[in-house]
């Protein structure tokens, strides 16, 4: 964005260095580095009053000129000092069909000396109209002070465009610490932000109702660019074991569940081999089978039965005696709560550690020193778990405390949830179950209706540019 205002500022300075100097035209070139690294002029402003000429054709934006002899502006920039041309007959420029009779070339130079581009005004407007004009010393006095002005823009500018570099670099070195924590969600923070700001680009285009009152700046639109990136960074924070945690119990409790069972049957054919106890062998060794298939069952992150949790209770009371003095349990108390947790895979304490992602996120985004009108990024992405009806975390604020785009986050960020398709542990949900579950929200008042109704009727949850293949039911 600084270099478009650079662009702008250019263009009036440009003006201003015509005026003071009298002459018909001018270009400034500003200092890049090309892909091999190496320092060259491309043009950033130009403007030729006689052909109406206000800013670089499209076929001299990609014109670069290195720092060398071969041309006028290269040897400005290599030996940074002013240079005057004449040419008797006329030059003709074949791009924009214009004769060249005589340029002044200066560098452009910041208080310390770095040189950030070059100048070069074009035919000297004569006194008298016919004769002819030459760029004297006093047009090269008054073009060196309006260069000195022109490089601190140019500084100023590209600091400007370094900052944003170096925090869109911090912002994507932290998404991949997040993704490289959790593989599993890998891509969500880039889908949120690009389906965020699509949402926001939707409601900009509003012309009716209250959310025409809205429209997000280019500012603000980078904002909420930031904070949908980072809105899972304090995730980091989460120990790694409940972060990638797939199904109810961890698979190291499931692995002793399998030893207790084996040493159950082993025990059990001991004991009741031959005779008249192989039916009851047969009864009991089946009996562990139908118990650890139904352990099986309820330990995926699905909706429990009823019917199911009690099973699983009883479980706590199968049991075999294994000597005199011990007896070994099919299921021990805190794997029968772990297997009774009614929803998804995480128990309450493992809920509330995940939960606690969102104050951390907070935290570490109120550190960062964020330039003016990115203030509200850590606001923004700590308030993307709240509800509108106070049930969310981690505050339990209310809507008037929700900005719209922690709503807008809100809704995204579930949407992907749902319908994202690279969950090993569950199925992608398709578009209209995904639609119906946030549509189930907003009637429980904890999602924004009307923003729920743009997103669904805008078809804001299609990027534009990306396959729809979320629009396709998934099996």
């Amino acid at each position: 964005m600084s270099w478009e205002h650079l662009s702008r500022d250019l263009h009036s300075i440009l003006n201003s260095f015509l005026d003071l100097v009298e002459c018909d035209g001018g270009s400034i070139y500003t200092i890049q580095k090309n892909i091999q690294g190496e320092s060259v002029l491309v043009f950033k402003a130009m403007v030729t009053r006689s052909v109406g000429i206000a800013a670089v054709p499209d076929a001299l934006k990609s014109v670069v000129f290195r720092l060398d002899e071969n041309t006028l502006v290269g040897k400005t920039g290599l030996h940074q000092k002013f240079f005057k041309e004449h040419y008797p007959n006329a030059k003709t420029n074949g791009a924009i069909n214009y004769k060249t009779q005589n340029i002044l070339s200066a560098p452009l130079l910041t208080p310390r000396g770095d040189l950030v581009g070059v100048v070069q005004l074009i035919n000297k407007i004569p006194q008298v109209e016919g004769a002819e004009a030459q760029f004297d010393e006093k047009d090269e006095r008054l073009c060196g002070i309006v260069s000195a002005q022109a490089a601190l823009a140019i500084e100023n500018s590209t600091l400007l465009f370094e900052q944003e570099q170096i925090l869109d670099g911090f912002v994507n070195a932290c998404v991949t610490a997040i993704e490289a924590r959790d593989p599993v969600t890998s891509g969500h923070s880039q889908r949120v932000c690009d389906l965020s700001l699509n949402f926001a680009e939707t409601i900009n285009k509003e012309k009716t109702g209250s959310l025409s009152l809205i429209h997000f700046t280019p500012t603000q639109m980078r904002e909420l660019r930031y904070a949908a990136m980072l809105h899972d960074i304090g995730k980091i924070s989460v120990k790694e074991d409940i972060l990638k945690k797939e199904k109810k119990l961890y698979p190291w409790e499931m692995e002793l569940i399998e030893m207790r069972f084996k040493l159950m049957k082993a025990t059990l054919r001991q004991q009741l081999s031959g005779g008249a106890s192989e039916l009851e062998l047969a009864r009991r060794l089946k009996e562990l089978d139908r118990a650890m298939q139904m352990i099986l069952s309820a330990n995926e992150p699905t909706v429990l039965p009823q019917d199911v949790s009690q099973t699983i209770i009883d479980l706590t009371k199968l049991q075999v005696q294994v000597d005199d003095n011990e007896v070994c349990c099919a299921l021990h108390e805190h794997e029968k709560e772990r297997l009774c947790i009614p929803r998804g895979s995480l128990s309450k304490d493992e809920r509330i550690e995940i939960e606690k992602h969102v104050s951390f996120t907070y935290e570490i985004l109120k550190m960062v020193p964020w330039s003016r009108g990115l203030e509200e990024v850590p606001l923004i992405a700590h308030r993307h778990h709240e509800k509108l009806d106070g049930t969310g975390y981690p505050q339990r604020v209310k809507a008037d405390q929700i900005p719209i785009q922690s709503r807008m986050l809100t809704i995204c960020d579930i949407y992907d949830a749902l319908t994202a398709k690279d969950r090993p542990y569950k199925a992608a949900v398709p578009l209209d179950k995904a639609l119906a579950i946030l549509e189930d929200e907003v009637k429980q008042g904890k999602l924004d209706a009307i923003l729920y109704k743009l997103f669904v009727n805008s078809k804001a949850y299609i990027i534009p540019g990306t396959e729809k293949s979320r629009d396709k039911k998934v099996a």
